[in-house]
């Protein structure tokens, strides 16, 4: 099987978590102190079997899943950047009712801009 990298914290801390020491972890594994000492420390990738084994020898079981990746949209991601986040902490502060009377002023402005771009049409 293919190897995990991050494998030395996951059996490191497996192994805290048991009490363990690498000796006796290793015994239980019917592997040698070394070869756990060299995975903690990086020195060796282990197989998945490996791992697995260990973890299995220090009372815990590897659990992997797919998890699918959220499609990012570019639009969205220039949005989310650009966004002034002081006038989001300044409208999060205010009431309910003060909320809706500021949203009913947008729209009555924005009513007005409209009635005015269409006299400015008409006059042309």
């Amino acid at each position: 099987m293919n190897a995990i990298k991050p494998a030395a914290g996951l059996i490191r801390a497996a192994r805290a978590r048991a009490s363990l020491t690498q000796r006796t972890l290793a015994e239980r594994a019917s592997t040698s102190q070394s070869v756990v000492a060299r995975i903690e420390n990086g020195q060796s990738t282990p197989s998945v079997d490996t791992v697995e084994k260990l973890l299995s020898a220090a009372g815990f079981t590897l659990r992997m899943e797919l998890v699918p990746r959220t499609a990012s949209d570019p639009t969205v991601e220039v949005f989310k950047r650009d966004i002034d986040r002081s006038l989001l902490k300044r409208n999060l502060e205010k009431t309910p009712d003060e909320r809706v009377r500021s949203l009913q002023a947008l729209a009555g402005f924005a009513a007005e801009a409209r009635r005015a771009g269409r006299a400015a049409r008409k006059a042309r």
